[in-house]
């Protein structure tokens, strides 16, 4: 009886407990399925929207040329300083050439001994037709260096008179015309010559500076002058020859504004002198067409003579004339070899443009692994910038680009138009990106190497309806979007969605499936 009642009592033990583990089961798996959940939400929203590409790029030049040394050696001198305007072919730097020089010389002295011994050769033959020929030879060079005189003088003659006829449309009815009118304004008188080989125009306005007042210009040139009213002395409106003298009656009250446009275009005598210009132009086409036919001729006739002297000598042995001819040319390849070392002693600008770092000195040893100087054009910059994969199909040329620049501040904004976009990809950091390049205007501020933001503004709509992008659910190639059914509880139900553009602030564009005002779930987060 006893065993009986243990085992009774061991049997409702065991069934309570499983009960109780059955009853804590459940309760968990109930309390985990209907947990409360914070939710996070906003509304369907009509605003105006953009989308913009930002990118990092950097500050460069047309011309941007590390120069070198071709040989190793001692610099003998440095002809250059940082900030010299050069132009191509003008000489940088060299280094010693006492056995260059040396080796030059021997080899134009066998050049020239080379020659001597074929014309021996060929004045065996000294008979009159040999004589003759040779006379025409010289008559014919002659005839050809004077036709090539003649050339260079009719290109001069005429680059002058269409050089005039261009100062002249320039400077004919040049006036200081008002762009900005104010009442008691004193009056600009502008005198001298515009001597510049552009065209465009000057405006200026006058500044108080202290006591005084300075004339600001921009345009054509930019600078500030020094203006003195009460002597009436005239103030040079930039370095082109033009001057501006100010009446001592009147006041700059109100900062009136000038402009001097370069040609004046509305003139009474811009006509006559434009077709004067262009009759001056097309005269001097003509002339260099009819020299250059004059030179072509004379060429051909020295060629005739030649080969008719060639044709007299014939009685010379030919095999001699053949190994005389062979030593000249070994002579004049000698030649060119110790021309090419002495001219990898020299430094020559390859093209024009501004000295911008000088790396070397005097009398210190140089190799051509070192950077000797560097030469840029940094009057014409441009901006590099890598643009990712993903983002390229939006850039399109002339685009306008938003600039800033670290060096000058992200207050200062400029203006650039997309003029280069590679058509090969770069990988960056196992990124996938193209190169773009940014045409860039002439600010004196602008530095070659300067890290420049840019902003390309790709797609803009005005009030269009959009939401949040971390609202948007993407799933098999469709986007939906959780739409609130009741704002007290929070409960809620995916709705499918067009979208448009990605735009910037993290908002997508949307183009039908929701309605303005709507409440949507932008997070969701389960207790």
């Amino acid at each position: 009886m006893n065993f009986r009642k243990y085992l009774t009592k061991t049997k409702i033990i065991i069934g309570s407990i499983l009960l109780l583990i059955i009853l804590v089961v459940g309760l968990s798996i109930y309390r985990s399925q209907n947990a409360p959940e914070d939710v996070l939400t906003d509304t369907v929203k009509k605003s105006d929207i953009q989308q913009n590409v930002l990118a990092t790029g950097q500050v460069s030049s047309t011309t941007d040329l590390n120069l070198t040394f071709k040989s190793s050696g001692l610099v003998d001198r440095v002809s250059v300083r940082v900030g010299q305007k050069v132009t191509e072919g003008d000489i940088l730097a060299n280094l010693t050439q006492k056995d260059q020089s040396a080796t030059l010389t021997q080899a134009r002295a066998a050049v020239a001994q080379a020659q001597a011994n074929y014309n021996k050769i060929i004045a065996g033959a000294n008979t009159p037709e040999v004589n003759l020929a040779r006379a025409s030879v010289q008559s014919a060079q002659i005839a050809l260096d004077n036709t090539k005189l003649a050339y260079n003088a009719t290109a001069f003659q005429q680059e002058t008179l269409v050089k005039n006829a261009k100062l002249t449309l320039y400077n004919s009815g040049l006036q200081a015309q008002r762009s900005r009118i104010v009442s008691d304004e004193v009056t600009a008188t502008l005198s001298g010559s515009y001597q510049g080989d552009i065209e465009g125009e000057y405006r200026f306005e006058a500044e108080l500076y202290g006591t005084g007042f300075k004339v600001r210009y921009r345009g054509i040139e930019n600078g500030l002058g020094n203006l003195d009213i009460k002597r009436g002395i005239p103030m040079p409106l930039g370095t082109k020859g033009l001057y501006v003298t100010f009446s001592i009656a009147g006041s700059f009250g109100g900062n009136p504004e000038w402009v001097v446009k370069i040609p004046n275009t509305e003139s009474a005598s811009y006509l006559s002198t434009q077709n004067a210009y262009n009759a001056a132009v097309q005269s001097r086409d003509s002339a260099l067409v009819l020299a250059q036919s004059n030179v072509s001729t004379a060429e051909s006739n020295l060629v005739q003579a030649q080969l008719r002297l060639e044709q007299t000598l014939a009685a010379a042995r030919p095999e001699d004339v053949a190994i005389a001819r062979a030593q000249i040319q070994a002579a004049q390849g000698q030649l060119q070899a110790a021309s090419a070392m002495f001219d990898s002693t020299v430094i020559r600008a390859p093209s024009s443009g501004t000295i911008t770092a000088v790396n070397i000195k005097n009398g210190e040893q140089a190799s051509p692994a070192q950077t000797a100087i560097v030469l840029q054009d940094v009057d014409n910059l441009h901006i590099e910038a890598n643009i990712s994969e993903a983002n390229i199909a939006q850039v399109k040329l002339d685009q306008e680009v938003n600039l800033t620049f670290d060096a000058l501040g992200a207050d200062r904004e400029f203006i650039g138009k997309v003029k280069l976009i590679d058509p090969a990809s770069t990988v960056v950091s196992g990124v996938v990106n193209y190169k773009i390049t940014v045409a860039l205007e002439k600010f004196e501020e602008v530095k070659p190497g300067m890290t420049a933001n840019l902003s390309i503004l790709t797609d803009s709509k005005q009030q269009v309806l959009n939401i949040p992008q971390r609202a948007v659910i993407n799933r098999d190639g469709k986007r939906f979007v959780r739409v609130v059914t009741d704002s007290e509880k929070k409960t809620y139900q995916e709705q499918g969605i067009r979208t448009g553009i990605d735009a910037d602030g993290g908002v997508v564009e949307i183009l039908s499936g929701v309605n303005e005002g709507q409440e949507i779930v932008t997070f969701v987060n389960k207790k």
